[in-house]
Parts: C-alpha cells; structure tokens; sequence
C-alpha cells in the first residue's frame, strides 16, 4: 500500500513507524477483549497503550516481529498485523502509525477537501460513499466508510473538478520540545523580573520600548496549547479566546501544559514597574487560540490538521495582526498552506497578517509548517549570540535549532524568563519560569516585535513588516553572511528590535 497524498501539487510519501499500531476498538468493548484482540494479532504489551479518547483511538506497541530490515519487509510485518487485528471481533479498524520528524501521526477516518463550491460537497460525498461532517472557508470535512483507505480517497477526490486539494486529516501525537531545566523561577511578587529577561536586552527591545509602545489594536494571535488568561501578566491583554481542539471560545490550558502561556509571555506580557515581566509587543492584544493539548503531564500533544486549519482561519476572522506558530513538525497539509495564506493575503483588511514560524528543534532540515513560502521562519540562538546547537556555550546538550534555507531570522532559544500558568501548575511551582527554551521561545520574540512595528506604522503589509525584521537584524554569531546577507542558521541575522522600529517609524 502506498502511503501518499498531494500538498501543494507535490506528492508527499509517509513513513510507517514500525513501534506503534492504531486501534479503534468498539466503544462498548471492555479492556480485557481489547488486550485478548491485541494479544492474538500479536502486538503489545497492550498495558503500554496510550489512549485517545476523543479519537477513540488506541495506540500499542506493535510487539516482537519488527527487526531492522528493508523498508518493504517492515512494511510487510506491519500491514499482517494491522490485518490480524482487523479480523478480531473486538477491532472496529487496525491502522498505520507513522513517523514524522519523530512524531507519531495517524491518518483518521476523515478527509479534507478544498472545494470551490462547497453546496457540491453532498454530490462528492455519495460518490466516495462518505459522509458531510462540516465545512469552514471553502472546506469540507469528509468521514469516509470504516475501513476505506483515506489515501486512496483522497487522491481521487484531488483530481475531481472543483477541487483543489483532498487529504486526511491527520492526527499528530507530537513530543513536548526541549525539555526544561529543573531549575525553579524564584521570582517574589515584589522584584520586579524585567532586568533579567536578557533576550529583551540582547535585542534592544528595552530600548524600543522607550521610543514605542505596543497598541491595542494590534492583534497578537498565539497558537498553542492554550494561555492561562488570568495571568496578571497577560489577563489585560486578552481580547479574544478560542478552543479549537472542541470548537468554543473556553480555552484555558490543562494545569501541565504551560508551553502556550511561556509563549505569551515573550511576545507581549505586560509586568508593571513593580512586577513581572514584558514581552517584545508588550502593550498590543492577545488572541489566545488552543489547538492541541496533552493528558497528562509530560505527555505528548495531540492535535489535528483540520484542528490547526480552522485556528487559523479564526485568527484571520477575528482580526489577527500576527499569528505566532510555536508548533510544527507533523504532515504536510493544503488545509494549513491555505489558511495560513488566507492570512496572510486576506488579514488586516488586505494588508495581511504576518506569519511567523518556529523552525523546529531536531538540529535537522527546516519542518513543515515553516518550510512554507512568505513567513518569518525562526530559528534559535543563545544569549552569547551563538546559534542554537548541542555543543553551544549554553549547555542545553539535548537539542539544536532547525537550520536551512527557509530561516529568515533568528532570535533567543534558551534560559528565556517568561510567564507561567499562576501558582503551582505549569512549569514551575510559581507565576514564572526562568528557562523556557526551543524555536518556540524565539517564536513569540519574534511575533511580539512585529506588533511592535505595526504599532508603529499600522499601514504597513505583511511584506513589509518580514522585510524590515529581516533586514534590521544584527549580523551575529560564527556563520558568514552570503547568499545576499544570509546564512542557513541565522538567516538575516538575530533580531533587532529597535533597528526595525526606528526603521518602520522612518517608512512614510
């Protein structure tokens, strides 16, 4: 069976991950016949499965059988046993997990087809034998019969006219990226923690900060697990929620996963003269926007492209300026490319909303969705102005940015002070945490710069705006500067915040 599908009119061929299997038992079925069924097709220990409930989905160890061999014997040993467990009477369907950038994605039972005239959606659905599930921005979400193949599907629905893309959505069961150090943000409510936000130094955001100050007209969206709206930080800023993992406006993260408040924190917190901490937008909104989430803590997150898709398009509905993407690293989708598109074409009343990326974290090639054309996609550095690496004066061994030709600049990755969800869950046992760290936390540096600017010059487009945070960076670290300015791993350099607001003030 070929695992492939289309994206952008590029075929993109998926790698099966040899470890796991997806099962959809019946919703009725106890535990002893679900690990009885796994047992006879010979996968498990069904005691290690992880659960998804809301997929109903189950992922188990694909068992003994699996030895390193050609990539068509390993698919051979998978498909037998996803074909012994779909024989059982416990199993509604067996399927592939598959391995992408080191996440586990699954293709569900449901189809995403860009379509031009959605009302054709029904006549599309009788042919394929699948059924309208909902539609959002010239796209409809197709649940396709139990047990088809939704790669089959999906590349013949792509070659129907009126369509511009058909693909499965996929799950993404993705890695917390990098670990946190253990050390504890000892931070009391009367020192104020700005002088120790060194990436706020390093990139003179302090500085700007005396010539502009963010405006509440501009919108920062962050895409994430959520923000804790409550932060005395954040709380001012809020203008806007919305929960796309269960599609309503109650976002609120579960008490483990601070990855999305961190994440407000550098683009635009909002700490007094007495307390807490600033972000580089500090003074401009926040759109907080939920599109995965994890378990339990430490556990993996788990989202959807559909998900992801109609986050975005809420980013753009509701007035985005910027949308700051501190996720990535799962399938390639035309439902995202479009959206994000959509964004930035259509966002500001046609100026656009600037898309801003983190590069990923796999000391590896650039990954999807900052691999696409028209973003700022960001890549991490460390407070001696060194790129990111494993062997970087920072001593976070365990990781390194993502680096290629896609990177357009780069900005603080490491020991990064931000905020953290209030009191004792999240990250640390406080309000804050001192060393939030990836290409997630140079992320909303970045993001928070670009409502900075806009602030200063709200006429600018999208274009304009990557144009000057691109080219106002400092020309730092140990990699020449060719390719008209550039490097793979800074791109046009590490980011300047009061180079590029002087430089937007200056714009007529």
């Amino acid at each position: 069976m070929a695992y492939e599908y289309k994206v952008s009119g590029q075929s993109v061929q998926l790698q099966l991950d040899p470890s796991v299997v997806a099962v959809r038992f019946g919703p009725s079925e106890p535990n002893s016949s679900r690990a009885m069924s796994a047992e006879a097709a010979g996968i498990g220990p069904f005691a290690n499965r992880f659960d998804i409930p809301s997929e109903n989905l189950t992922i188990i160890p694909a068992g003994p059988g699996i030895l390193p061999s050609s990539a068509d014997q390993m698919q051979k040993t998978i498909e037998t046993k996803i074909g012994r467990l779909n024989q059982q009477a416990a199993v509604d369907v067996a399927l592939p997990v598959f391995n992408v950038n080191g996440n586990h994605v699954v293709a569900t039972d449901r189809v995403i087809v860009g379509i031009d005239v959605p009302s054709e959606a029904a006549k599309l659905a009788t042919k394929y034998n699948a059924t309208v599930l909902r539609d959002f921005e010239k796209k409809v979400v197709l649940q396709i019969a139990p047990g088809a193949d939704p790669f089959a599907i999906s590349n013949a629905i792509s070659g129907e006219p009126g369509v511009r893309f058909a693909e499965p959505d996929f799950i993404t069961i993705g890695r917390h990226i990098p670990k946190r150090s253990t050390a504890t943000a000892n931070i009391p409510l009367e020192a104020m923690a700005i002088p120790r936000q060194y990436a706020m130094k390093i990139t003179k955001a302090v500085e700007a900060w005396e010539i502009q100050v963010g405006s509440r007209n501009v919108r920062i969206a962050v895409l994430d697990e959520g923000v804790d709206t409550d932060h005395p930080d954040l709380k001012d800023a809020v203008v806007g929620t919305f929960d796309a993992t269960d599609d309503d406006t109650y976002q609120e993260p579960n008490g483990w996963d601070g990855h999305g408040t961190s994440c407000s924190g550098l683009a635009l917190a909002a700490g007094n003269a007495e307390t807490g901490v600033r972000g580089t937008g500090v003074g401009c909104s926040l759109l907080a926007v939920r599109i995965a989430y994890s378990q339990f803590k430490g556990g993996p997150w788990i989202t959807s492209n559909e998900k992801i898709a109609r986050a975005i398009a809420w980013a753009r509905t509701n007035e985005a300026s910027v949308i700051s993407n501190s996720w990535g690293g799962g399938a390639p989708s035309g439902a995202i490319i479009e959206e994000f598109e959509a964004a930035r074409t259509e966002g500001r009343n046609g100026l656009g909303c600037v898309i801003v990326i983190a590069a990923g974290n796999a000391f590896g090639p650039v990954q999807f969705p900052a691999k696409i054309p028209n973003v700022l996609a960001v890549s991490a550095s460390n407070e001696f102005d060194q790129i990111k690496t494993p062997t970087s004066l920072d001593g976070e061994t365990w990781w390194g940015t993502c680096f290629g030709p896609e990177i357009s600049v780069c900005a603080p990755g490491v020991h990064n002070l931000t905020t953290d969800i209030s009191g004792s869950d999240g990250y640390d046992a406080t309000n804050y945490t001192p060393s939030f760290n990836g290409t997630s936390s140079a992320t909303p540096i970045v993001a928070g710069a670009c409502g900075l600017i806009l602030s200063a010059n709200p006429e600018l487009t999208e274009q304009e705006v990557r144009t000057l945070v691109m080219q106002t960076a400092d020309k730092v670290g140990e990699h020449p500067y060719v390719d008209a300015g550039r490097n793979d791993f800074f791109g046009f350099g590490r980011l300047n915040v009061l180079a590029a607001i002087t430089a937007a003030q200056a714009v007529a």
